[in-house]
């Protein structure tokens, strides 16, 4: 972990590769996880990721689901329909079949961010309140929304001030690596003010 911190891959990956030589149950799907988050090697995670569904039992890693990596990496791959797919199954898996269950907010704003993507504004819009439902100063599923109602100047604006109050109040998405490495569409503060400055 010191190596993938600090971003120097070449040097931890060829022990993580010697890890999952050894013992294959336990490490491949945390390769695949580094290599969804840190070294953005979208193919080669979905690769990992399809091999611990086959031999791990277990189907999480990190807190999430396999299915919830493989969506943010079919997102980054530009696979909409895939990355959709994969996120309604990260659902199911939360879920169990029970609708009363909470849904990760992180699942929820991917979901958003997917059907933002896909030009379905109207289920993007879904998605991003029921996770606000969740987490109210979640920056950046305010951001996602001031971009969906960038027709109504009003929302547009309001959703961005809270992005930006967010921010500088420390809230993030709280993900236990992401202070080493951005996440799948994260976006910055930066990105909000200039969105506020187009919003004068």
């Amino acid at each position: 972990m010191p190596y993938i911190k600090n971003g120097d891959y070449g040097s931890a990956f060829p022990l993580e590769d010697k890890a999952v030589q050894y013992d294959p149950e336990r490490w491949v799907s945390y390769r695949a996880f580094l290599k969804c988050i840190f070294s953005k090697d979208y193919k080669g995670a979905i690769i990992d990721f399809d091999l611990a569904q086959k031999i791990a039992p277990h189907i999480f890693v990190m807190d999430h689901s396999y299915s919830f990596y493989k969506g943010l990496c079919y997102l980054e791959l530009k696979n909409l329909k895939k990355a959709e797919q994969n996120f309604l199954e990260d659902i199911k898996i939360q879920t169990k079949g029970d609708s009363i269950k909470n849904i990760h907010y992180n699942t929820l704003l991917y979901c958003g961010i997917v059907y933002y993507e896909m030009k379905n504004y109207k289920k993007a819009e879904i998605y991003l309140k029921k996770c606000l439902r969740q987490f109210p100063q979640f920056p950046d599923t305010n951001f996602y929304l001031a971009m969906i109602n960038k027709d109504t100047a009003k929302e547009y604006k309001s959703y961005l001030e809270i992005a930006k109050k967010s921010f500088e109040e420390g809230y993030k998405q709280n993900e236990d690596n992401e202070a080493y490495a951005y996440y799948p569409h994260q976006i910055t503060l930066h990105e909000v003010i200039q969105e506020l400055e187009k919003a004068k």
